[in-house]
């Protein structure tokens, strides 16, 4: 059998052909979630977002997520001295926003919050904790996995 440079062309291009429709068939069944579906009208909020950064940068090795067979633990330090007058805690999923979870802050009286294992999946997550005390606003990222 003769070697045949125009069947060994054209098969060729049939692969890179095909490997090419794969990769848009793929793209067309990935789904994409935006990070927010507001981020126009955040960016415009993000030098209050900065500002309550540097304030919560103070607390970064303060507040603590301890993690055990039944749940998360938020820990403040006991000596917290601001009265949160309001909060949110998010656990930000980046691979999934179906399993995003917000929770007002609702400290105890030992300056703790308490989350379920069974509220989150197992995971990467990003942690946004914002507060507000007074006039300030604090806000604090801190990743963990899960």
């Amino acid at each position: 059998m003769k070697f045949n440079w125009g069947h060994a062309i054209a098969i060729v291009f049939i692969l890179f052909a095909t490997y090419i429709l794969y990769f848009v068939y793929q793209s067309f069944n990935t789904n994409i979630d935006l990070v927010s579906e507001d981020y126009y009208a955040q960016e415009v909020a993000f030098q209050s977002r900065i500002d309550a950064t540097a304030n919560g940068d103070d607390f970064q090795d303060l507040i603590t997520i301890a993690q055990g067979e039944t749940g998360l633990m938020l820990n403040f330090p006991t000596a917290f001295e601001y009265d949160i007058e309001g909060g949110l805690v998010t656990f930000f999923r980046p691979s999934e926003q179906s399993l995003d979870r917000s929770f007002p802050l609702e400290l105890d009286a030992n300056k703790r919050m308490f989350f379920p294992r069974q509220l989150l999946s197992s995971g990467r997550y990003k942690l946004n904790i914002s507060w507000k005390s007074g006039e300030q606003n604090f806000f604090l990222t801190k990743d963990i996995v899960i």
